[in-house]
């Protein structure tokens, strides 16, 4: 029986190209069916016997061979080929095979390029086909579509597709699947499907792809307008495990299915209860073993409790307290309910292999985790695996917060998000942007002897989990308003476990066992920057916000490519250091104060618009004093929501960006804020200080400078042309002063400021004396911090760098030019890190054309001296002949 949510994609997936002429120009004869004229040229018909050809004859049929209609042989002919020449066979699949649609109409003679179709309950029967013809032919993309008026609709297939929904749903930069979009003047409509356990690639090699278990992703998106100014948008995304063997999905499919592997007996389930904040070592989980129990359900409708049948954990760890069991810091709890227990076989209502539905009711206080597990719920080792359940709110340590948490255990087989966004466009000056979702995480409780499984999602009260924000601005004349809320559930999830071929989950490894919805791709390439099972290459090279000019080469080592790699970045590369200033210089606002400028931040975590686990708002006017100057001021409260910590701030600033022919370009950004500010903000980082090549990604952890701080961040640019002299200056400096008591200062390891200052100077002419064009340059170069990006790093240096370039044209496409460079590194708090250095380079460029190439030809040498004042001098040298070749 062909599964009915799946039957639409069965249909559209039977995509097929043709060759040459279309079918209903081209004469098939009775080969593709009966005619039925246009558009349709045939449908499939058995073989027929014609009446007139039926003779009482003994001698042999001779049917027309398969190529008659080609040559006009006939089978009983004699052949001579003097006059007319022999034509060899050709293969009759040249042009492809005849294909036909579910209703047996002739589709299109041609080649099969995509086909997914799920047969259920059958073994075997999901199906995926790619042929290599969608890589080779179509680069990975195809697309059908049609359009008339206003209406309008693609079909789009490829391995690498941008997709989005919303910010808070479903994000990725190369998704594999099926997208359908439709289009009119008010309303837009996307359908999203995809068997992301295997989606199949740039091709399957032209194989049937055949699985008994897959993961299945379908979602969409809706939204209409209402007006000319607001518009509304309703989202769903699920993806779930499916067994083709199975027709539990005809209930609901969204809540998924058991695979083979999922769906065997439960021994032993394990509730592990964890302090939720271990690093203050107190107030952790408080477990009240007297109030908790056990609620387990047959498939006979018997129900037995616990505490009635004289069944309870097996309990481990924790620390006693008056009345409970206590977790604080990295202690734990471990209740093993094992259901092979001799007090389980002798006093239950029917064996385990009964079981259809095992329900908790954890008495449960303090800062608490519950986790949870079984012995099918394993990593590919075979080892268990925990996953979370609930955790609480805050962090109290005073039993105030006791509860029942009640809760059924499952392995997971689908999560699911639904949603609304609502936008107003420019009413009267006035802007609104807001999304909700809600999130809910099913599970089922494995029973082999069941086609229909226990479902549950969450806890008991809350089986969906929340995320949400809002966005509002306003502009009128010279004033600005903007406001932001926003509340990210900590159990809200993008993230979906996905099936191997047998079934066999891994619950351990998100490489192997994962794919997200939202994908983190912090520096927004096509490449998704965590390592999934949908995207195992993952992309190592992550710099948001240093790329601006989009070449995929990070602007401090902008001599650098796939094919000739440079290993040293250009603020420390002899000549080219003249223009580039190390990251240090740049500037922006750090709203989560951890010493990082937020557009240049990376993490590992997916890219929702606000971090989850966080709740709060924030709110500021700005006010225009001239076209080039910006005040404004504004608050800020956020809070972690599973925490008791919290980012409290209020801030002023002052921006100026002006061009002054006379006076030149000037820019000025000042930020001062009174900040608390306990909440940790983890970075992944790319580490300049090595080879941007051949760097990695650094962990840097939040120095936490600013729990109850001011905070001034202030740079100042100046560029101006005098003649033919370029003069630039920049200052950039950043302060946390702290606020609080030098005891408390004591107790957290913070000094009374932590602060990088750096100022650079740069100064150069260029000249033209007869055919010689000569530019002296210096730059100046001054830092003083205590601490750096990645970590306390107290450092003074004073670097000097003086240069001249000469260059000469000859010829028609010939340039010579010569390069010497003088640079002294002073480190104020290091002698052994003075040195020297004197870099020489020549170069002869030729720039011509051949074979309509346009050729560039380098030839020459670079010669490079440094000298240590605590050791001896190293000289270095480079010689080149270089030839590139280019379209423009």
């Amino acid at each position: 029986m062909r599964s009915g949510y799946l039957a639409a994609w069965a249909v559209l997936s039977a995509l097929v190209f043709q060759i040459g002429e279309s079918a209903a120009r081209d004469d098939y004869g009775a080969r593709i069916g009966e005619s039925l004229g246009a558009p349709l040229p045939g449908r499939t018909q058995g073989p027929i016997v014609l009446v007139n050809a039926v003779d009482p004859a003994l001698r042999r049929w001779y049917v027309n061979q398969e190529l008659f209609h080609e040559y006009q042989w006939q089978q009983w002919e004699y052949t001579n080929y003097a006059r007319s020449a022999y034509q060899r066979y050709v293969d009759i699949r040249l042009e492809g095979d005849s294909f036909y649609d579910i209703y047996g109409n002739f589709v299109t003679r041609g080649f099969l390029i995509y086909n997914n179709a799920q047969d259920r309950p059958a073994q075997f029967g999901n199906t995926l086909f790619k042929s290599t013809r969608f890589d080779n032919w179509f680069s990975n993309v195809v697309i059908a579509q049609d359009k008339k008026g206003q209406y309008g609709y693609a079909l789009t297939i490829s391995s690498e597709l941008n997709t989005t929904l919303t910010p808070l749903t479903f994000r990725k930069p190369t998704f594999d699947g099926v997208q359908f979009d439709i289009a009119t003047d008010r309303v837009e409509g996307t359908v999203l499907y995809s068997r992301i356990s295997n989606p199949g690639g740039e091709s399957t090699a032209d194989l049937e792809l055949q699985r008994t278990n897959n993961t299945i992703l379908v979602g969409g998106r809706l939204q209409g307008q209402l007006t000319d100014f607001a518009i509304l948008g309703l989202t769903m995304i699920n993806a779930h495990q499916s067994n083709t063997l199975s027709d539990e999905l005809a209930g609901n499919p969204f809540k998924g299915g058991l695979t083979i592997d999922q769906n065997q007996t439960i021994n032993f389930v394990e509730v592990v209860l964890r302090d939720d904040s271990p690093g203050d070592g107190t107030g952790g989980a408080a477990f009240f073993e007297s109030g908790s129990d056990v609620v387990i359900t047959y498939t006979n409708g018997t129900v037995d409790r616990g505490t009635d049948i004289g069944f309870g954990p097996a309990i481990s760890g924790g620390f006693q307290r008056a009345g409970f069991l206590a977790a604080d810091g990295t202690e734990e709890i471990r209740l093993k309910y094992d259901f092979d227990n001799p007090r389980f076989t002798a006093n239950a209502s029917a064996p385990k292999d009964s079981i259809m539905q095992v329900e908790f009711e954890l008495v449960v206080g303090n800062d608490y985790q519950i986790w949870a597990t079984s012995n099918r719920q394993i990593n590919r080792q075979g080892q268990t695996v925990l996953l979370l359940i609930e955790r609480a709110a805050g962090n109290v340590q005073d039993v105030s917060n006791i509860r029942t948490v009640g809760f059924e255990y499952g392995l997971p087989t689908a999560t699911h998000i639904m949603g609304a966004t609502f936008e107003l466009l420019d009413v009267h000056g006035f802007n609104f942007y807001g999304e909700a979702d809600l999130n809910w995480n099913y599970r089922k409780f494995p029973n082999q002897n069941l086609a229909r499984h226990s479902t549950s999602s969450g806890t008991a009260g809350e089986p969906y989990r929340p995320a949400w924000f809002i966005n509002a601005w306003k502009r009128a004349g010279p004033v600005s308003l903007f406001a932001e809320a926003f509340g990210m559930d900590p159990h809200y999830n993008t993230t979906t476990f996905v099936t191997a071929g047998n079934g066999q989950i891994d619950y351990e490894s998100p490489r192997r066992g994962l794919v997200e919805f939202v994908d983190d791709n912090d520096d927004h390439d096509r490449y998704p920057d965590n390592v999934r099972f949908d995207f195992l290459p993952g992309d190592d090279r992550v710099f948001p916000g240093w790329d601006q000019n989009n070449d995929f080469i990070p602007d401090f080592n902008q001599n650098d490519n796939a094919v000739r790699a440079n290993r040293r970045p250009d603020y420390d590369e002899p000549f080219l250091r003249f223009d580039v200033d190390r990251p240090e210089f740049l500037f922006g606002v750090d709203m989560n104060n951890n010493f990082w400028v937020d557009q240049f931040e990376n993490d590992d975590q997916p890219d929702y618009p606000y971090r989850k686990d966080h709740r709060g708002f924030n709110v500021y006017a700005a006010y225009d004093l001239t076209p080039e100057v910006q005040v404004a001021g504004g608050a800020m409260r956020e809070h972690q929501i599973s925490a008791d910590q919290k980012n409290e701030q209020y801030y002023a600033l002052v921006k100026m960006d002006g061009s002054w022919a006379r006076w030149g370009d000037f820019k000025l950004f000042e930020m001062s804020k009174r900040v608390e500010d306990d909440i940790p903000d983890r970075l992944l980082q790319w580490l300049p200080s090595q080879s941007i090549d051949g760097g990695t990604l650094t962990q840097v952890e939040d120095p936490m400078l600013a729990r109850d701080t001011w905070v001034n961040h202030l740079f100042v640019g100046h560029k101006v042309n005098i003649g033919r002299t370029k003069v630039e200056t920049r200052m950039n400096y950043t302060l946390f002063h702290q606020l609080m008591d030098e005891r408390t200062r004591t107790e957290l390891d913070l000094r009374k400021s932590d602060f990088f200052f750096g100022a650079i100077n740069k100064v150069k002419h260029r000249r033209q004396i007869g055919v010689l064009a000569i530019e002296p340059r210096w730059k100046s170069e001054f830092l003083k911090q205590t601490r750096g990006l990645f970590g306390e790093e107290r450092r003074e240096q004073l670097r000097e760098l003086f240069s001249v370039i000469v260059e000469m044209d000859f010829l028609t496409d010939s340039t010579l030019q010569g390069g010497l460079e003088y640079l002294w590194n002073e480190d104020f708090a290091d002698d052994a890190n003075d040195f020297r250095s004197v870099s020489l380079g020549l170069q002869l460029t030729n720039r011509s054309t051949y074979l309509g190439y346009k050729i560039v030809a380098l030839a020459g040498m670079r010669l490079r001296t440094r000298a240590f004042e605590l050791s001896d001098a190293v000289t270095t040298n480079t010689t080149f002949v270089s030839v590139f070749a280019g379209l423009h």
